[in-house]
């Protein structure tokens, strides 16, 4: 079963970084790019997603940044109403239940994570040559070329 690789970004260095390396890549899936754990208690969720928009080429990208709110339900809802569509969220069921449906009657989608290969491009000065090498290693694994 295909696992979906995971791009973490913390600033919109890393949100360019990933979006240059998966339009440049020859991958014929779209890893997840996504907020670090509960980035949006520290940062902010306007500053994540103007981040991820300032760093975007076209109107789409922004639309498949996963907001990660860890278990803090309020940060999902505040991230509602500046515009967030796609959410991680690991609390309790009885409110991940709750959520997903005040998420779903927004528009938005509730993404399962951490379920294949995760890069932290805090990990790197130069994020967008880890990208590149990060997803040049995963199509050689995918494809043996």
């Amino acid at each position: 079963m295909f696992k979906p690789a995971e791009i973490i970004c913390h600033s919109r260095q890393h949100f360019a970084a990933a979006f240059t390396a998966i339009r440049e890549s020859s991958l014929q899936f779209e890893p997840i790019v996504r907020t670090a754990p509960d980035a949006a208690a520290y940062a902010g969720a306007l500053y994540l997603r103007s981040a991820a928009e300032l760093a975007q080429q076209s109107p789409e990208e922004i639309d498949q940044v996963v907001l990660d709110c860890g278990d803090n339900p309020s940060l999902v809802l505040g991230a509602l109403r500046v515009g967030w569509l796609k959410f991680a969220f690991s609390g309790i069921p009885t409110v991940q239940a709750k959520l997903s449906q005040i998420i779903l009657k927004s528009g938005g989608d509730v993404v399962q994570i951490n379920q294949g290969p995760v890069i932290d491009l805090n990990i790197t000065s130069h994020p967008i040559n880890c990208c590149q090498t990060w997803l040049k290693q995963l199509y050689q694994d995918c494809y043996g070329d």
